[in-house]
């Protein structure tokens, strides 16, 4: 695809061929070969190109200048033109003065981008003679926000650079303002008013992942259009085992593989079965997830921070090598992700915490709170089960039904979390969690014989390969009834257990 102007093609060819219909008129003066798309689509993927051909030489800068792209449809520069260039989907506006530094960032289409330095100056100084009206800075917010983003992304030793270089072309009174921000961001000095909490969690000595919780607060918005999801457990015996099975389950998913037999054995016996530290993940998990503090809330963000360091020193206390009960002391990451460093991971936490208060109906808590700490991943191991625990902790406080990943789930729940990792949001992952609860719901697990029953019948156990290889599902048991079947019928069943009919309902 091409993008033409009069500097290509004459005026009247440039008619002709719009008349052809082998161009289409983007703008005055502009033109694209692409005669398929809108006009919206080929601006949004050719606008540096554009860029290169209508305004060559010039910066992105201010509210541009860290990321480079769009903002809402915008995009600011620095160049001599004085009137805004009007895309379709896109608004160009420029400085009119249209300096350029020797480092600033070639993009390679004939345009630039700012150098950091030069960023963090256009959006801390009003020039002398410019409208501010033509360019659109950061806010104060914004730019204490990206101080706080170069600070703990970079080395001390490049931010002491990046603030060199402000000093040596910055007014003083704004590189001095400059400095006493990153002095709040390093936690160095304690009093700087700001607008941004990421600044005040900084210069408190807490700092956080500002784009972990700008993932959790999508997260939590996009749960709260999902449906509200009520299923509670009304018939204690028919659960009486239940914390045993969401041990065993957490920890075969984490590769903990005892057979069902060997885990009764470890729970109910105390046997070691010669594998004293993976029968105690097991004991330890049965240990929590049985407990009656199981159905305690925590009153707020400590307490929430307190009970996952409470579950993991349970939990790990056999493999000191994971500093149980300790945040984590070395970066840690799955694939190609990497979760929130060291550092961060209390704060991370408790922004997290108050990005889901809002989050009111039990299974939507559950699942956004499984997320954040699984995202967060604030131990050295055991992360996975700590999130959780942590998920279930909300659903039993509600009386609800616990959400069990059985082995068949494994590499769907996992896709499912990697994709809302990348920014994919909860729909997966509150599926597989929905369809998880539900197998819960519809099972007879008053024994570890009629659970067994139930995973085998269901295909629970069976290995998420052979699953896929062979093209088995996770079957939901349909109940066998004339009438329909309320709790209060099921609690009047004279002890026996609703039947299961043939019929299933696969996942």
């Amino acid at each position: 695809m091409a993008i033409f102007t009069s500097d290509d093609l004459s005026r009247s060819e440039l008619q002709r061929r719009t008349a052809g219909g082998t161009l289409q008129r983007l703008a005055p003066g502009i033109y694209s070969d692409d005669t398929v798309r809108s006009p919206e689509q080929i601006v949004a993927g050719q606008w540096r190109t554009i860029l290169g051909k209508v305004m060559p030489g010039a910066v992105i800068s201010y509210a541009n200048g860290f990321d480079g792209n769009p903002i809402n449809g915008e995009l600011n520069v620095a160049h001599p033109r004085r009137r805004p260039l009007e895309l379709p989907g896109l608004t160009v506006r420029t400085d009119m003065i249209g300096r350029r530094d020797d480092d600033d960032i070639d993009l390679g289409t004939g345009i630039y981008l700012a150098s950091p330095a030069r960023a963090l100056i256009d959006n801390s100084q009003d020039h002398p003679g410019r409208p501010l009206t033509r360019v659109t800075k950061l806010s104060r917010e914004q730019l204490h926000d990206q101080i706080v983003r170069i600070v703990q992304r970079e080395q001390p030793a490049r931010a002491d650079q990046l603030l060199a270089q402000v000093d040596a072309r910055a007014p003083k009174a704004v590189s001095a303002g400059i400095a006493v921000f990153f002095a709040a961001a390093r936690a160095q000095i304690h009093t700087v008013d700001t607008p941004s909490r990421a600044m005040r969690a900084a210069q408190s000595g807490e700092g956080y992942d500002q784009a972990r919780v700008m993932l959790f607060r999508r997260f939590a918005e996009e749960l709260t259009t999902k449906p509200p999801i009520a299923r509670y457990d009304t018939m204690s015996g028919y659960t009486a085992t239940v914390p045993f099975w969401e041990a065993y389950f957490s920890n075969f998913i984490e590769g903990t593989e005892f057979t069902v037999e060997e885990a009764e054995r470890v729970v109910y016996e105390g046997a070691d079965l010669g594998r004293p530290e993976d029968a105690h993940d097991i004991a330890g998990t049965f240990e929590i997830v049985s407990s009656p503090a199981m159905r305690t809330p925590p009153r707020d963000a400590d307490d929430f921070l307190d009970a996952l360091r409470g579950w993991h020193a349970t939990m790990m206390r056999l493999r000191p090598a994971t500093g149980p009960g300790q945040w984590k002391n070395r970066a840690n990451r799955a694939g190609s992700t990497e979760f929130v460093a060291p550092a961060l991971v209390p704060g991370t936490l408790r922004a997290g915490w108050e990005e889901g208060e809002g989050l009111d109906d039990p299974f939507r808590r559950a699942t956004y709170l499984m997320f954040l700490v699984s995202e967060v991943h604030p131990f050295l191991d055991g992360n996975g089960r700590s999130a959780r625990i942590a998920m279930n902790n909300a659903l039993a406080v509600a009386g609800q039904h616990r959400i069990i990943i059985p082995t068949i789930q494994r590499n769907s729940y996992l896709d499912t979390l990697t994709r809302a990792s990348n920014n994919g949001g909860p729909d997966g992952l509150f599926r597989v969690l929905d369809h998880a609860q539900h197998w819960v719901a519809r099972g007879d697990w008053s024994t570890i014989a009629t659970g067994l029953d139930y995973a085998q019948t269901t295909h629970a156990l069976v290995t998420a390969r052979d699953a896929e290889q062979n093209h088995i599902h996770l079957q939901i048991p349909v109940w066998e009834q004339v009438a329909p079947l309320t709790p209060q019928t099921r609690r009047n069943a004279e002890g026996e257990p609703p039947r299961l009919a043939r019929g299933i309902v696969p996942f």
